[in-house]
């Protein structure tokens, strides 16, 4: 009867030390998968967001596994959810949203810490249940409790996320609104550039042939020259406005007039 007792004992012993070691792997697992999603959540472009995110993914199957084969299934379904939204910030094409992804899965990491935490504590008190006290057994229903708690308020925390997930996809949706908005106005203006400068330049151009002519029926000694500075090619407008376009013939038609002045002035007819 006693070596009955022994091998039974030496069972349980060797059962329980094979269950805390999965623990061990599965929170280590778990630190990893946090500490990806912490650098994903804190990095400074989608890239190196989507670079951890996708390391993260790996460690979350790992703890998603473990935690199955030790029987914790709040861990493994939080470990699911967040290797679900993780995969969702691999797969989006913006820095903000792929973010938004990484903060909920970084959320649902510290949780799961917390969840493996329990379950393994769990395990080894239940390994003794017959020698456990009533008192012993109100502390775990309690445990129990907490856990049902911990769970309703990460589906608040869940519907949460949802509302402000909507409420950034408008924000997107506008931004993307105003940005057509600037760019065909934008546009229009650019058109509306071109059209000037080829009117002004060639008003310009009419205007140097006729001071040009006009020195000659005057016999001008020195004939009027000409100075095509006014002359430009349509990437010059790009960068400035379509009051910056008409300022510059404005003053290109000033200067052309002071030359034609300043030749004309002393002329005494002579």
């Amino acid at each position: 009867m006693k070596r009955i007792a022994l091998i039974l004992f030496l069972s349980c012993f060797a059962f329980q030390a094979n269950a805390q070691d999965l623990y061990d792997d599965a929170l280590t697992a778990a630190s990893y998968a946090y500490s990806h999603s912490k650098k994903a959540h804190g990095a400074n472009n989608v890239y190196h967001t989507q670079e951890y995110a996708d390391k993260a993914i790996e460690s979350f199957q790992k703890v998603e596994d473990l935690a199955n084969e030790c029987g914790c299934k709040i861990a493994n379904e939080t470990a699911y959810q967040a290797r679900v939204d993780m995969q969702s910030s691999l797969e989006q094409d913006t820095y903000e949203r792929s973010r938004f992804f990484a903060k909920r899965a970084k959320e649902l990491g510290s949780q799961l810490l917390e969840q493996l935490t329990y379950c393994q504590a769990s395990t080894g008190n239940n390994m003794y249940a017959e020698e456990a006290s009533i008192e012993e057994e109100n502390e775990i229903a309690e445990a129990e409790n907490e856990v049902s708690e911990k769970q309703k308020a990460l589906e608040e925390k869940r519907r949460q996320l949802a509302i402000e997930q909507k409420e950034l996809e408008e924000q997107i949706a506008m931004q993307n609104k105003m940005k057509a908005e600037l760019e065909a106005k934008r546009a229009a203006e650019f058109k509306e550039q071109s059209l000037i400068k080829s009117k002004a330049e060639k008003a310009l151009q009419k205007l140097e042939i006729a001071l040009q002519e006009l020195s000659v029926v005057l016999n001008e000694e020195s004939k009027f020259e000409s100075q095509r500075d006014y002359l430009r090619s349509e990437n010059d407008l790009k960068n400035e406005s379509l009051n910056d376009t008409k300022n510059f013939y404005v003053n290109r038609a000033k200067e052309l007039t002071e030359t034609a002045i300043q030749q004309f002035a002393g002329y005494t007819g002579n």
